[in-house]
């Protein structure tokens, strides 16, 4: 029987993407996503997944991922959508898909490229023009970057500070909020779908490291708004 492949590298970051299955507002009441970020706060438990960041909006959830056994993230990812899953039957009553097949992952490189990744991610209701600010929803990483949540931490603040090369927190809390503000000014309202669709992010020799790593046989290393990434199919 042929080995499974891994999908995930011990100690690299990714970027995961999910939607809701038929692009369904599956998350538009707060219960819902209430009880995603319970499950997350579960997952990082059981798994020893760490996570940097997330964002559940309501159709899709984004969260920025490491462990050091990268095979915990498979099994993190099976536990929370299908619990989630579940759980919303159980609400409703009834039987059927909550999820749209299978998430997608986007590695991304350490430093420079992660820390752009994060605030592609929370800048995400801004973009949809729920919010004015991140601080204004509830279920994202925000309120934890800053300090304000003290009780059922989801990001682990200290593996986010290595893996962006931040220093320490009081020094990472004045970069994001300046760089934060910046942003806001200067922002874009279209997406940049290579971050949700990419193989991987970051800067051209270590992409094309990546690239051979996968076994990519055939793939394009891209430029946008000075961000370089992977397009290409593992096999």
């Amino acid at each position: 029987m042929p080995r499974r492949r891994r999908i995930f590298t011990d100690g690299a970051c990714y970027h995961i993407t999910h939607r809701c299955h038929g692009r369904k507002f599956l998350f538009r009441f707060q219960k819902y996503r209430d009880f995603y970020v319970r499950q997350l706060f579960e997952m990082k438990k059981r798994y020893k997944v760490d996570v940097l960041d997330y964002m559940v909006t309501s159709n899709h959830v984004h969260l920025l991922v490491t462990a050091r056994d990268g095979g915990g993230i498979s099994e993190g990812l099976r536990f929370i959508h299908g619990r989630v899953g579940q759980w919303h039957n159980s609400q409703k009553s009834g039987e059927g898909a909550f999820w749209a097949g299978r998430f997608h992952s986007t590695r991304i490189q350490n430093g420079e490229h992660l820390g752009r990744c994060l605030f592609y991610i929370d800048l995400n209701m801004v973009r949809a023009g729920a919010v004015r600010h991140p601080r204004e929803w509830k279920h994202c990483a925000y309120g934890e970057f800053m300090g304000m949540r003290r009780r059922c931490r989801v990001v682990n603040l200290k593996r986010l500070l290595k893996c962006l090369k931040a220093g320490n927190a009081g020094i990472f809390r004045d970069w994001y909020v300046r760089t934060l503000e910046e942003r806001l000014r200067g922002l874009k309202m279209g997406r940049a779908d290579f971050w949700s669709k990419a193989v991987a992010v970051g800067d051209q020799d270590w992409l094309g490291r990546k690239a051979g790593e996968c076994g990519l046989k055939r793939f394009r290393i891209v430029s946008s708004d000075s961000v370089h990434y992977l397009i290409g199919k593992c096999p």
